[in-house]
Formats: C-alpha cells, structure tokens, sequence
C-alpha cells in the first residue's frame, strides 16, 4: 500500500488532512504508471515549491523545508490526542515499551487514542519522507522541497516533531510526540506563549518582551512573591490572583513579563486583555479549561472611572460566578491606584450613612477579590542610579560613573521624575547618541 494516498483517512491529524501542500502531494503517487508520472509530477512541483517559499521557517530543525512545513503543522495540532498530552496522560511511557507494558500503563481510551496516532503517524510518514528527486530520478536544482536545513545544534523544539516522525517504529513517534504536545501545548497555544485577545479571539504575540526577573533591579520582596505565586500554579494548586500597583514605570508590567520568560519552557502562558475586551474573558476562560498549560490573564493598567460600571461584570468573572476560577489559571492585573475603581467626595459624603459605606465597599470589592496585592514605589536616589548603572552596563553604555549619575539626575528632574522606565529611556537615549557620533 502506498500511504501517501491515504491522508484522506485521518481522523486525529485532521491538519495534515487539510493542509494545501501534503493533499497536493498525496495526489503523487510512488506507483503512478510512467507515462502518467511526469504529468502528475509536473501537475504538482512548482506550485508545491511556490508554497514551500511562501512558508519557510527559521531553520529551528533538521530535515529539509517540506519536513519543516510538515513538522509546523503536526507539532500546532489540536485535537484529543494532543489534549491528552497536554494533560500528561502519556507521561510515563517511553520509547522502545512493550505493548504489556503500555497497556498496563494506560487506561482503554487512553491506549484507543494513542494507537489511532501512532497508525495516523505511519500514513502521514509517506507525505513527510517524499521526494521529487527520488521520484523523478532527476533534480533540476530548484527541489526547495529536498533542500537541508540545519537546526541550531541544541534539541530545539521542531526538532523534537522531526526526530519524532523519523522513527521507524509509529508507536515510538506516537510517544515522542505526547511528549511534545504535554512540554509545549498543542493548537494556537504551541506557537507562542504570550497571546493577546482579540473579538475575532486569541492572537499569537509575535516578538513577546524578553525582559528577566534579573532585568529587574530592586523589588526583591516583589519578585519573590510573584515566583512564589507562580510556583504554585505550575505544581497543580489554585493559587492567588495578584494586584501588582503603584507609581507609573516602576516595572509592575515588566515583572509579569518576567515571570512569563521565567516559566514559559514549562508550559506557561500569558493572555493579555485589553480594558475593553473584558468582556471576552469568560469565553477565553472556557477555551484554556482542562488544558495541560498554565495560564496568567494578564490586564495592563487597569482603573474604572466613577460611571463605569463594567468593575462590577470583571468583578463577577473573578469570582462569584457559579463556574468558579480554572485551577490552571491566574489573573494578574496592574494598575496605578489600589482600589482600581475611582472614589469621588460624593461616595465618602452621602447624607445616609448605611448608603455611603455601601457605596466605598461596592467600589473597594474588586481589590479585594485579588489574594496578593503588590507595591511598586517610586525608587529612592540611590535606587534611580542602580538601576541606570545596572541598565548601561548590560547596554555597553561607556560613560565615567560620576558623569553617568549627574547626566541621570538631570534626565530624571527634566522627563516624569524617577523610576525604572525612565531609567530606560535615558540609557536608551545615551545609547543612541553614542553611536551616531
């Protein structure tokens, strides 16, 4: 039987079934009589290798550009055999198992769906290993199919796809292949770990922040609470939602960034919500339940006005709603004032007594619905310039220490006073000038 005919047949892989270039070459066929070949050949070549250069990768694996399309697909799957992993299901089988010892590992579902892909994987391998050349016997020097790629040296995470399809054994792939989907996740949330929603719904961040909790200089007390936190989601157990608030630029968005980089390698995620997409959280909340990844909903500078009244629908997603939190999941908002939702006069002046605590509770109810609230003061003069010592060292910024400090202060009196993202700025701008003189 000539597999690369069968894709059709794929009930898991439904990716590899519908994607553009493996149907085109499932119409190539190892078995084509000779007279028919160079017409199905020519029917498929150069609108497959026009599709191969519109998709080709970085180079993050071995093999050759088709396999690298192919490996793109299979590893951004979604479908029950990849939840499943996620799920860490097939966490305790390896490579080279008997089948006893699978199937006393593993429950029926679990073994049904694990065979299904190992025997998907075995029809897709006719698609993966298919040349042009070796079909043809004649290469023209523009097979962008065949050319070789070569990964980055380390395992790199595609890598592991191709290494995977290459095994001559499927139920060995099939493996390697849980192992994959449980390490990074399956469907949109494999190709990147930070996310941002939008009404049409989730959107892969294409460059995420690469700023690390060392990045970060001073808020110690800060940054532990928030591994700590983090700690907690990522070992399975409901952990808290966290209020990060303070002055402008004092690097409460960088240190939820942070703490992304920190744990993305293990399967954490970061949402991020825009103020007037609240309103779509409960739907993502819906779509990232049960999954294998852990998640942060992460809402930037976030405050109410006096007349808003949407605190109170954001209020009732957090909790109180009859679904309660995934355990899998933490918001984590910042913000410039603690109570979020603005207090006027009129709420502390009211002339019923009973009405006016009503009113300043209803408003301070949202804090509270976070279990750790965090500080982010101002720094002192002497933190100011630890943090531009600390940022143009890292940038290669040659300055004497003492002009550095005397340039900082004036930068920092003339442009919004002190803290870390004024730090930035003027390092960046001492930075610039630097090279274009």
């Amino acid at each position: 039987m000539n597999t690369i005919k069968y894709i059709d047949q794929l009930i898991l892989f439904e990716a590899i079934r519908n994607d553009d270039i493996a149907s085109r070459l499932a119409g190539v066929s190892h078995d084509t009589t000779e007279t028919t070949l160079e017409e199905a050949i020519r029917g498929v070549y150069f609108t497959t290798q026009r599709a191969l250069l519109g998709n080709i990768g970085n180079g993050e694996i071995s093999g050759n550009y088709l396999q690298d399309h192919l490996c793109r697909v299979i590893a951004g799957e979604e479908n029950i055999f990849a939840r499943m992993s996620e799920k860490g299901v097939y966490k305790d089988l390896r490579r080279g198992m008997a089948a006893a010892e699978i199937t006393a590992a593993l429950d029926f579902e679990a073994k049904s769906v694990l065979m299904l892909a190992a025997s998907e994987i075995k029809l897709i391998s006719g698609v993966y290993r298919f040349d042009f050349i070796k079909i043809t016997g004649a290469a023209d020097g523009r097979n962008v199919a065949a050319a070789p790629i070569s990964g980055s040296g380390a395992l790199s995470r595609r890598e592991q796809v191709h290494k995977a399809m290459m095994q001559s054994k499927s139920i060995d792939a099939a493996i390697m292949l849980a192992n994959y989907y449980q390490s990074y996740g399956s469907g949109i949330f494999e190709t990147a770990p930070a996310l941002y929603a939008e009404d049409e719904g989730l959107v892969p961040v294409k460059c995420p922040d690469p700023i690390t909790m060392d990045d970060l200089i001073g808020y110690e007390s800060q940054k532990r609470m928030l591994i700590d936190n983090a700690n907690i989601l990522m070992s399975g157990t409901q952990a808290n939602n966290m209020l990060l608030y303070g002055d402008s630029g004092t690097g409460k968005s960088s240190s939820a960034k942070a703490l992304l980089n920190l744990y993305s390698a293990q399967g954490l995620k970061m949402i991020s919500v825009a103020k007037d997409k609240i309103n779509l959280i409960p739907g993502i909340l819906a779509q990232i339940e049960g999954r294998g990844m852990k998640f942060i909903i992460f809402i930037d500078d976030l405050s109410f006005e006096e007349n808003e009244n949407e605190y109170k629908v954001f209020k009732s997603i957090m909790e109180g709603r009859i679904i309660p939190r995934p355990k899998n999941t933490i918001f984590i908002v910042t913000t410039n004032r603690k109570n979020i939702v603005k207090e006027v006069w009129n709420d502390r002046n009211d002339e019923d007594d009973v009405r006016r605590r009503d009113n300043i509770q209803e408003k301070r109810s949202l804090s509270d619905r976070f279990g750790i609230t965090l500080i982010y003061s101002a720094p002192d003069q002497n933190e100011y310039l630890a943090i531009v010592k600390s940022m143009a060292g890292k940038a290669g910024l040659h300055l004497p220490v003492d002009e550095l400090a005397a340039e900082a202060l004036k930068w920092e009196i003339r442009h919004g006073g002190r803290s870390g993202r004024t730090a930035r700025q003027f390092v960046d701008y001492k930075i610039g000038i630097e090279r274009i003189r």
